[in-house]
């Protein structure tokens, strides 16, 4: 963060003080539903602490710049683009410029810092990999915020898919096929949509009367190359499993070429699920089943939730999910019974 005074940010007074960042704001703002103990509080914290507010982001109607700082997790990741897309042109009809930043191109001290220099007049969070920590840090610029995750923010306007949901349409599928040996390919299972996919899937397979073989379950970052080494190293196994569900579509085609690189035919030798439905699933190189998280949706909901608290900074915090559903391809499909 800057120095001075801008490294402190309203949730820091809220810390302080005791107190949600919606009454920080509220003091800041000068609204009459704050109570006289409350307000002392958080003067006390503004005082200790050296706050500074952003005054730029505090007038929304005289100090506006027309510019939207979204907050994108890998680039390369063709769900991200689609975010981006989708929400670049809303915020475009709606006169506002968009300023996209990556978290894999800083840390989040850096982004943050970016966003407060920009003097942006609000802030999108479309990757859920963050810490609530970090997303927090990103969200406490004193200016509209909306995240595309789990409410872990109280305090920030939030869209999300059904990723608990999601994980269960995903195991009872592959359960319902036949398959009881299944694979895993998991993101980091401390951010909170994979987390949320993961348990999900558990407790589909708890249902059900399967455990889940901790070897089969292959942690980390969600990239191409690690997810291709870690489903190379599964379908290499004697023990091999009959299906993999990988965390999102990435993970899904690194496992579809590393199946083929095998000589594994899909879904003949070995089923394969994904979870987002990007553009690219439904070509016919991949024709992958995967679970679909409506990304237009969230894409539309996250800019008119930014633009409604534009229009009403009070209002109340809206957390909002969406479902999930299952999109049947070609990657599925009976195991192969041992006589074949």
């Amino acid at each position: 963060m800057p120095k001075g005074s801008r490294g402190v940010t309203s949730i820091d007074v809220a810390k302080a003080a005791g107190v949600s960042q919606t009454t920080v704001s509220r003091v800041l703002n000068g609204h009459p539903s704050v109570s006289p103990k409350m307000h002392a509080q958080v003067q006390d914290a503004i005082a200790r602490l050296g706050y500074r507010p952003n005054l730029s982001a505090r007038s929304l109607v005289t100090s506006r710049t027309q510019t939207v700082g979204v907050v994108l997790g890998d680039p390369t990741n063709s769900y991200y683009a689609e975010l981006l897309q989708t929400v670049s042109e809303e915020l475009r009809r709606a006169g506002y410029r968009t300023l996209m930043l990556s978290d894999r191109l800083g840390g989040v001290e850096d982004l943050a810092t970016i966003l407060w220099e920009s003097d942006v007049d609000g802030v999108i969070v479309t990757t859920t990999l963050l810490s609530p920590e970090d997303e927090a840090r990103l969200v406490s610029l004193d200016v509209p915020a909306v995240t595309m995750g789990p409410d872990a923010l109280p305090d920030a306007d939030s869209i999300s898919p059904d990723n608990l949901a999601g994980g269960r349409i995903a195991a009872a599928h592959l359960l319902d096929l036949g398959h009881e040996r299944i694979g895993v390919i998991a993101g980091p299972l401390d951010a909170a949509s994979v987390r949320d996919r993961h348990a999900g899937f558990l407790a589909e397979l708890d249902t059900r009367g399967i455990e889940l073989d901790a070897s089969l379950l292959d942690v980390g970052g969600l990239e191409y190359d690690r997810a291709y080494t870690a489903a190379t190293s599964m379908l290499r196994r004697e023990d091999a499993p009959t299906a993999v569900f990988c965390h999102n579509d990435l993970l899904a085609f690194a496992s579809l070429n590393a199946a083929a690189a095998l000589g594994l035919s899909v879904p003949d030798d070995v089923s394969v699920l994904g979870f987002d439905d990007v553009r690219m699933a439904a070509w016919e190189s991949f024709r992958l089943t995967t679970i679909r998280q409506p990304i237009r949706e969230m894409a539309v909901g996250a800019v008119e939730s930014l633009l409604a608290r534009f229009r009403q900074p009070e209002q109340d915090v809206s957390h909002i999910t969406l479902p999930c559903l299952l999109v049947e391809r070609a990657t599925t499909g009976a195991p192969r019974s041992p006589s074949n």
